[in-house]
């Protein structure tokens, strides 16, 4: 068994792995994956950091490893980051909303229809 580097994010792994095997076309990308994305938005005036996305949605068939592939079906993808919480929370996350929506660009501000997402 590889050995595993603990990073603090065990709960954000956990909920990515969740997600990934839900069959919702979301992808746990790469660090090489990670890194075409970052240069693909770029390229695009885009600017987003590896670090601030943690999973990715897919809207059709796109070849993560390869950059020009990424480039020319950009409009398919959306970055997530995975947040998580050790608070206990009202059942509608009353006072402690995450939300997370990076609809092909870098996330700036809270948009409609925004996701709300908790782990516990």
């Amino acid at each position: 068994m590889a050995n595993v580097k603990n990073s603090g994010n065990t709960t954000a792994q956990r909920a990515g792995n969740i997600l990934v095997a839900k069959g919702l076309e979301f992808v746990l990308p790469t660090g090489k994956q990670k890194k075409n994305l970052v240069v693909a938005f770029a390229k695009r005036d885009k600017i987003v950091y590896g670090k601030a996305f943690d999973i990715i949605k897919l809207s059709g068939r796109v070849d993560l490893d390869s950059l020009e592939k990424i480039e020319s079906k950009l409009d398919r993808i959306t970055l997530y980051e995975i947040k998580s919480t050790a608070r206990d929370l009202e059942p509608d996350f009353k006072g402690y909303i995450f939300w997370a929506n990076c609809r092909r660009s870098a996330c700036l501000s809270k948009p409609k229809g925004a996701i709300q997402v908790c782990l516990r």
